[in-house]
């Protein structure tokens, strides 16, 4: 525990190596309106994430400051969409020097669409608290060997959090932004009337495929017979994709929503014939749900729209019986998203380097990004 001195009186700054008891109760946590960052779902990381973490705190006597950090380096899962070098070289197009960046700790979280920052106490000293948060943690990450500290997703609208992560040296770049599907009303039927006819019309033909198709769907909680059947479907689809998932990893995530969310970890599954074609997990948060996980066996499927039937429809429908207000699609393929009626709400990624040659490959990619987005296009 280290003590700082400021105008409010003394502000301390607490680091665990894992969500202590302190941490799942606290109120900041325990009333998170967001699922990555409530007590639940630290439980989920902790058990399914196979690197090392830790857990920020800084509080005083009128304010906190919380986030949860995980750990990468050159063996850990080759997901792009989490592992900071692989997000970055997807995201800038550069095929080198991202080594330089590992090993890594990401702050806020793992997940894509957010990294989360818990914070409580007067507007005005939400700034320090920030920076204090994301000082600590980089101090902390630096003296495990990290090269960098990153967050993925982070709202261009958060001028604190900016501004917190430029006063440690932090360096912005554009990240995916994340998807959410409001809904409008009290069934599908209204949702599908707030659609433009010409989307309207082509949703109706994609129901009337999955029927002639004879596909039907189950919705229910996530059971332990499923797994064995779900992760292949997921991992093909992943490699589909271009993308290798780690086995392990993606069996250990659907085993750590069975043993910490219960019936809130929901299975879409596409039924053709009685055979699993397709499934969709979802996670419900109060009011809102995350669609999470996918696959589907494309000989299955054939011709039939299973995936809009699995990843939209049916969430829509169980949503609107289960008063989920809020759809969280997630990350990529926006303007299909958009089509159906979810917003893209932008995001940001920020790395704060550690050491000089993460600095320096740092700096280089960002200037690359600017001269490249400061050439006029050739007519």
């Amino acid at each position: 525990m280290t003590l700082t001195q400021s105008a409010a009186g003394p502000i301390g700054t607490h680091i665990t190596p894992g969500p202590t008891p302190h941490t799942l109760d606290h109120p900041l946590v325990r009333r998170c309106p967001h699922l990555y960052c409530g007590p639940r779902w630290l439980r989920v990381e902790d058990q399914a994430h196979p690197g090392p973490s830790f857990h920020t705190w800084i509080h005083g006597d009128d304010l906190a400051a919380y986030a949860p950090a995980y750990g990468f380096d050159a063996t850990s899962n080759p997901w792009p969409f989490a592992r900071p070098d692989l997000f970055l070289a997807e995201a800038t197009g550069a095929e080198e020097g991202h080594d330089s960046l590992l090993p890594a700790f990401t702050i806020g979280g793992r997940r894509p669409g957010h990294s989360r920052f818990c914070t409580a106490g007067p507007t005005w000293q939400r700034l320090p608290a920030l920076t204090r948060l994301l000082g600590a943690a980089a101090e902390h990450s630096a003296d495990r060997g990290a090269s960098c500290l990153a967050a993925l997703y982070c709202s261009p609208k958060d001028a604190d959090l900016a501004e917190a992560f430029r006063a440690h040296g932090g360096v912005r770049f554009p990240s995916h932004g994340t998807n959410l599907l409001g809904l409008p009303g009290g069934s599908t039927e209204d949702w599908m009337a707030s659609l433009p006819r010409k989307q309207r019309a082509k949703e109706k033909a994609d129901l009337r495929k999955l029927r002639d198709a004879g596909v039907d769907f189950e919705v229910s909680p996530l059971r332990e017979a499923d797994l064995e059947r779900i992760v292949p479907l997921e991992l093909g689809l992943y490699s589909k994709h271009g993308h290798t998932y780690a086995l392990q990893e993606a069996t250990d995530l659907h085993r750590a929503y069975l043993d910490h969310l219960g019936d809130d970890a929901v299975l879409v599954r596409a039924l053709r014939d009685g055979v699993l074609v397709g499934f969709t997990s979802l996670v419900r948060h109060g009011s809102h749900a995350y669609v999470r996980q996918a696959g589907f066996d494309p000989e299955g499927c054939g011709d039939a729209p299973v995936y809009f039937g699995a990843a939209l429809h049916e969430p829509i429908r169980w949503a609107y019986d289960h008063g989920v207000r809020c759809l969280d699609l997630s990350i990529t393929a926006d303007a299909t998203k958009q089509r159906r009626g979810a917003r893209t709400q932008p995001r940001d990624a920020w790395f704060i380097p550690l050491d000089d040659a993460a600095r320096h490959h740092l700096r280089g990619l960002r200037e690359r990004h600017d001269r490249a987005a400061s050439t006029p296009s050739p007519a």
